[in-house]
């Protein structure tokens, strides 16, 4: 009788340990097993499965554990949980360009280089500005209004840039030539241009700073119309959409001073101090990418 209790244990303990030991077959057998064209095998989950790439997380964490990737290249088959195989061994290793270009996009259309010559080089831009300017009281507006015109004048012109270079960040340094004609709408022709040196912020609605000298024909005190050097300082913001940019700005022209021997009345000379006034102008438009 004894023998038969130990030998119904030994059966008992015996079998406790072979299921025992069949857990892990049993674990694994839940799992999905990626065999690779290396003979390597890994269980996980297989989360998803794209054109060229497998997403997966590995069996010691497959809920919570970080997503893995393998390329489909690099996967001879799939063994699903339920039974099913997938093979990949059609799949060959595609052109080291390709996977470059599939991996790692540029945010713009234009730059297929991102080495450190492509952020340096020079690229052009250019588009069409239209704004209006105000002329403060001066030999300026005191023409515009024997002329029965108005202070405020309507700008029409094109915004030649260059970009000399971009550093790390997006920050590029600027160069700008913009030629305007002002005061078509009162039957006017005024034209005026503007060479900038300046630098451009790397970000969405980036800020932007510039400033040159500005050429221009101004009345002077005696209503002839004189070609005039000035300064011009502009700030404003840049609208990025698609690899276009609307730009935004506000441009200060300083008065320009003159001394003029002018007669008097009684016939006599007298040294004057003339201002043609200060301009400030909003401006708006857009830029294209010429190269």
């Amino acid at each position: 009788m004894k023998n038969s209790n130990n030998q119904s244990g030994t059966l008992k303990k015996g079998l406790f340990l072979f299921l025992f030991a069949l857990i892990p077959f049993i674990c694994v057998k839940a799992q999905d097993k990626i065999t690779l064209k290396t003979g390597e095998e890994i269980f996980g989950k297989v989360i998803e499965i794209t054109e060229t790439e497998i997403k997966y997380k590995k069996d010691v964490n497959p809920d919570g554990g970080p997503t893995r990737l393998l390329y489909k290249y690099e996967v001879f088959s799939i063994r699903y949980q339920n039974g099913t195989k997938e093979f990949f061994d059609y799949v060959t290793k595609p052109d080291p360009i390709l996977i470059t270009s599939t991996q790692h996009p540029l945010p713009n259309k234009f730059e297929t280089d991102s080495s450190d010559f492509a952020k340096t080089k020079q690229k052009r831009f250019g588009g069409p500005r239209i704004g209006f300017t105000y002329i403060s009281s001066g030999t300026s507006a005191d023409y515009l209004e024997k002329q029965g015109k108005q202070p405020v004048i309507t700008q029409f012109g094109w915004q030649f840039e260059g970009r000399i270079f971009t550093v790390d960040g997006g920050l590029s340094g600027i160069v700008e030539f913009i030629p305007l004609i002002g005061g078509v709408e009162q039957g006017m022709f005024i034209p005026s241009a503007s060479f900038m040196i300046g630098l451009r912020g790397g970000v969405k609605h980036s800020f932007e700073f510039a400033m040159g000298p500005n050429f221009s024909v101004v009345p002077n005190y005696l209503g002839h119309k004189n070609a005039s050097v000035g300064l011009v300082v502009a700030a404003g913001t840049s609208f990025i959409r698609n690899n276009i940019n609307f730009p935004v700005n506000l441009a200060f022209i300083p008065s320009v001073g003159s001394k003029e021997r002018v007669q008097n009345a009684d016939g006599t000379l007298t040294d004057k101090i003339f201002q043609t006034g200060w301009r400030l102008s909003l401006v708006v438009g857009f830029n294209s990418r010429k190269k």
